[in-house]
């Protein structure tokens, strides 16, 4: 592991070293920012991408700043982070107005791709409206199975 893959992995994990998955046991880190690093690091050795993926979430879910994460990794990490970290609350204002590079839309499709992966405990209105906000095809079912 790189000095700087190995800084945002311990800062990471402490900053979710209390939070659990909504399986209800398994650690947060574990379960969803490991994966999201996992898919990533399949498609790209972009450290500054992999780094940005242990990060990802830590705006929304920790009282991490931007600065904090500029500070420590630097404008290209932060910027990705930036990009992938959604706007408003509830079902109808969770947008992502600053998505743009093509760095970012990796990070947040594998991000959408380990929520998909581990909606099986949500309820099916979530999982529902979770499909529904991330969906960019048409079709004429929005039913998880």
């Amino acid at each position: 592991m790189e000095q700087w893959e190995k800084m945002a992995y311990d800062f990471a994990k402490k900053k979710y070293e209390r939070e659990i998955d909504d399986d209800g046991k398994t650690p947060y880190f574990d379960s969803h920012i490991l994966k999201v690093v996992a898919i990533l690091k399949s498609v790209t050795g972009d450290i500054d991408i992999i780094t940005a993926a242990y990060l990802h979430d830590t705006i929304e879910d920790t009282g991490t700043t931007y600065q904090e994460i500029a500070d420590l990794f630097g404008d290209r990490v932060v910027g990705l982070v930036y990009e992938v970290t959604h706007e408003g609350k509830g079902r109808d204002n969770y947008y992502f107005p600053r998505l743009k590079s093509r760095e970012a839309i990796m990070l947040k499709f594998a991000d959408r791709l380990s929520n998909i992966s581990r909606m099986t405990v949500w309820t099916e209105d979530k999982q529902t409206d979770y499909l529904r906000r991330s969906k960019f095809w048409k079709s004429d079912s929005t039913t998880a199975r």
